[in-house]
Formats: C-alpha cells, structure tokens, sequence
C-alpha cells in the first residue's frame, strides 16, 4: 500500500522553520547587541531552520520514492525526533551565547541523537521495501545523517577550546562535514528527482545512473577534505573540495538538460538554481583558497568569508525555493487551494532574486564598507519576504476553501 504524505496543518512540522527565520531576522536587526553574532547567524539558519527542514522533507521524500506502507506511530516518532532536534539546537544556542559547555554539550547530543534515530529510520525503510527506481536518493540521505553526529562532536569541540594550533584546522573540517555532507547530500539527493517535478517536466535519461555514479564520489571526496583538515594537510583538503565538485559535475549534467528542455520561471525554480550555483563556485573559491593560504589560520579566515555568502547565498536560497514549492503541495486542500498559495509566494519573484543575488555579488566585491551593508540590508529584505508571503499564502488559500463553500451554500460554482 502507497503511504500517502500527511495534509493540512502539522505545528511541530511546520512551525519550527519559519520560528528560526524569525529569530534571524530578529538576530540580524538586533546583531550589534548579540554576542558572537555571525555564529549565531549562521546556526539559527544551518542548524535550526535547515536541519529541522531535512529531517521533514527527507522523510517525505524516502514515503514517495520507496512506496512503503505507513506504520502504526509513524506520526508520534516523527514528532519526537522533530521535537528532540529542535531543543537540542535551542540548547546549543543558549550554551554557547552563555558560555556554559554542558548545555552545548548536551543540545549537540540532543541534535545527533534525533538525526542518527531518523536516519536509522530511513536505512529500514531502504531494506524493507521492495526495489525502487530512486531508492539512491534515500542513500544520500542515510550518509548525510551519518555525518552530521561527527560534526555535532567537533562543535561541542570547539565550544569547550581547543589550542590555537588545532582550533581552525577542526573547525573547517566541522564547517565541511556539515555543510557538503549533512546538508550537501541531503540536497543533492532531493533534486535528482524535485527539479523536474518543480520544473513540471519528465526526468531525462540517465538522471538515476548520474546520481548513482556520483554517490561514492561525494562521499569520498567530503571524507578527504575533513581528513586533510584534520591531519593539517592544506592541498589534501583542497583535492577533496575538487573531488566534491566533481560530484557535483556529474549530477549537474542531467540537471542542465532538465533545465534546458523547461527553463526555470518561477521563483522557487529561480531561487534553487541561483543557490546552487553560488554553491559550485564558493567550493571553486574556496578550493583555490585553502590550496594557496599560508597557514590553516588564513585558510580558516577565507572559510569564514566564503561561509557569509554560503549561508545566503546557496542555504538560504535553496531552502526558500524549496518550501515555495512544497507547502503549498502539503497544505493541501485540492488544486485550486494549492494554486492560490503559489500565486502568492511568486509574488515579486523575480525582483526578490535579483535584490538577493545582486546584493550579494556587490557584497563580495571591493565596494566601500557603507556600499557593502546597504547591500546586505537589501539581501536580508529580499530573504525575508518569504515569511509575510507564506502567511498571505496560507491565507488565500483558506480563503478559496470559504469561497469553495460559499458558493456550494449558493447553489452555483465558484468562479
């Protein structure tokens, strides 16, 4: 029997996202008051409101593409592993902006604890179902929960002090372990099969074998970049970045053609595919970076920069893009519901992407400093639009159900 994905209104599901977005925008107005500012930035966005998106979107995706049959408390785990994710990342907040270790220490053991329960999920799910055309996505996401637990420990690492020597070289393999494994292959994975859907085009020939032949090579190639930064092996680490990127090449061919036969023209289209390609060439920079830096300390502070246009830039943007398309989808409520909602979250889509994607080049260009912020003030506009639109969305689409039952009262169809 198909498992039919759950509709309408879920709060532990739903809320949590747009509540870290929030705390960002709050944090971003607020940042000359708030202590270690750009970690926290960085965190509230990668760790809460992404982290809290994987573990939902994957698990739908592994019911889609695997057709297995739902089990009886699948709704109640789901929302115990939402719930211990959310809290472990609200502990690591308030330990680290309180300096107290254990609190760190146990929201970090919080957080690798729900993600190592929901990929444990995922691989008997894998097993037990009968042989799917895309079951390799659910791989990607089985590998991407067994990276984030390491990442998990080396930032309570971090948060308790580490020597000089050692702090950037654990660090950086933090930053790569989460950012190209957790959330890289979870990404990647997803879009073997999302691109088309969103682009409202057929698969092209050879996307499964494309995904499949780049699978071991995105894993061996983040396994080769943390273990070049851990050993304090600069060009090591840099080769892994290559081998990641060639990874990506080979997954990006069948990604052009679907691109090719139906170009993007709506915002969640537009907003991935500027988010993916801010990620290919932040890797490029920074590959170039680690390989020619001096030290692991200037490789850690061209990290640091490349990270404040990676969150934005390819987080951020993938993450919206995404959710346009999809909670409409969830919501629910029949085609004319779904169709109110994505009206309205295309709203202004093309002037949004190019504010952000605008912005952040300027950003990253040698602009005076007062040039630089405007830019950034319009960035984070352009981001935060998502957040009024999905409650207008939200919104107009109830109102079609009022419409839908008015008219039924009347004795006439809606109009």
């Amino acid at each position: 029997m198909s498992r039919r994905p759950a509709r309408g209104f879920w709060p532990l599901r739903d809320l949590p996202v747009v509540l870290w977005l929030i705390s960002l925008v709050v944090v971003v107005l607020a940042h000359p008051f708030v202590d270690v500012p750009h970690w926290l930035l960085i965190h509230l966005v990668l760790l809460g409101a992404v982290s809290h998106a994987i573990l939902v979107w994957s698990k739908h995706f592994a019911d889609a593409l695997l057709h297995t049959a739902p089990l009886a408390g699948d709704r109640r785990d789901q929302s115990a592993r939402l719930l211990l994710l959310n809290i472990g990342v609200l502990l690591v907040v308030v330990g680290v902006l309180s300096y107290v270790w254990t609190v760190t220490a146990t929201g970090a053991a919080a957080v690798a604890g729900a993600v190592v329960w929901h990929g444990a999920g995922l691989l008997l799910q894998l097993r037990q179902a009968l042989p799917a055309r895309f079951a390799v996505t659910v791989r990607y996401y089985v590998a991407a929960c067994c990276f984030l637990p390491v990442g998990a420990v080396l930032g309570a690492t971090l948060a308790r002090g580490l020597p000089d020597r050692w702090h950037e070289q654990v660090a950086f393999t933090h930053a790569a372990i989460n950012l190209l494994g957790w959330m890289g292959l979870t990404i990647v994975g997803t879009l073997v099969t999302l691109w088309p859907t969103m682009l409202r085009t057929r698969l092209v020939d050879g996307s499964e074998r494309a995904a499949r032949r780049a699978f071991p090579v995105l894993v061996t190639a983040i396994a080769v970049t943390a273990g070049g930064a851990l050993s304090g092996q600069q060009l090591v680490a840099a080769l892994g970045i290559i081998g990641y990127l060639t990874g990506l090449a080979m997954v990006a061919r069948p990604f052009i053609s679907t691109a090719r036969r139906k170009s993007p023209s709506s915002y969640p289209t537009w907003s991935i595919l500027a988010g993916l390609i801010w990620l290919a060439g932040t890797l490029v920079v920074l590959a170039i970076g680690v390989a020619t830096a001096a030290s692991w300390d200037m490789a850690g502070d061209r990290l640091g920069s490349l990270t404040m246009f990676l969150v934005p830039g390819f987080a951020a943007q993938v993450l919206l893009g995404a959710l346009s398309y999809l909670v409409p989808v969830v919501l629910g409520g029949g085609p004319t519901r779904v169709r109110a909602a994505v009206r309205v979250l295309d709203r202004g889509g093309a002037l949004r992407i190019v504010i952000v994607n605008a912005g952040l080049l300027a950003c990253a260009l040698p602009f005076p400093g007062r040039i630089r912020l405007i830019c950034a003030a319009f960035v984070v506009g352009g981001l935060a639009a998502f957040l009024p639109l999905l409650f207008l969305s939200i919104c107009a689409s109830r109102a079609q159900t009022t419409s839908v039952a008015a008219a039924s009262a009347g004795g006439r169809a809606p109009t």
